[in-house]
């Protein structure tokens, strides 16, 4: 009998387990999650979007992606399959939103980094009422289109490939240099590795101290007879 209890035990907390590590790993969304309103956007790429990444309207997440699969498009920009009339190919991306949206003619959706070593989300800036406002059927009708913002990443690599021969030079450049001054090459080299020059170089402040000392003093002798000498001139000139 106990056997039994254990058994069902397990298997409840491993089916909890596998139930909480869906939702927290593999969607942020889930099967289970009501759609409340949902629209398809239309993007040259996928960028790493995935299932489950989140929607952002003016950076104030609003929702989640639903799904993401390629559609072949015909010259009027409707999806076919008859291969003789495919011209294009874009990635469909249906995003389900906490609400219906209200979009403009002058609306902006970025696929991007929410951060730098973040997943990507979709942005999406809605526009504003100095343009024309879509309703709700001319959004379904029409194909909202999206871009995609550069990864820093990428773009960091890629700036790496393209330098690569000019970086390796200015390492090289630099080990060379530091060897140089490890081994006591150069003034920089001596001046570390040398006592005497050390040695040298503390006199020489020392002396530049003293005779700093000496001159401020000096001025400060000057300044106390400068009165006296002023009434000695004084004196003279009226006689």
């Amino acid at each position: 009998m106990k056997s039994i209890q254990f058994f069902l035990v397990g298997t409840l907390f491993f089916v909890a387990l596998g139930v909480v590590g869906y939702f927290t790993i593999i969607t942020e969304g889930g099967p289970l999650k009501k759609e409340l309103h949902t629209m398809s956007i239309f993007f040259p790429n996928s960028e790493g979007l995935k299932t489950g990444s989140k929607v952002t309207v003016q950076g104030v997440p609003y929702g989640y992606v639903s799904r993401v699969r390629l559609v072949q498009l015909d010259l009027n920009g409707e999806p076919v399959q008859d291969e003789s009339r495919i011209v294009n190919t874009k990635v469909e991306v249906v995003v389900v939103l906490q609400q219906p949206l209200r979009l403009y003619e002058n609306y902006r959706i970025k696929i991007r980094n929410e951060s730098l070593l973040s997943g990507r989300v979709i942005a999406i800036d809605p526009g504003d009422s100095s343009t024309t406002h879509l309703k709700e059927q001319e959004i379904k009708k029409r194909k909202i289109e999206g871009g995609t913002s550069d990864d820093p990443l990428v773009s960091l690599s890629e700036l790496i490939a393209e330098n690569r021969a000019d970086i390796r030079k200015t390492i090289s450049n630099i080990a060379e240099i530091s060897s140089k001054i490890n081994s006591g090459e150069g003034t920089i080299g001596k001046l570390i590795n040398n006592d005497e020059i050390h040695m040298n170089v503390n006199t020489t402040l020392t002396d530049a101290q003293i005779v700093l000392r000496e001159l401020r003093e000096g001025l400060e002798d000057t300044r106390e007879q400068a009165p006296v000498t002023s009434f000695i001139r004084a004196a003279l000139t009226a006689f």
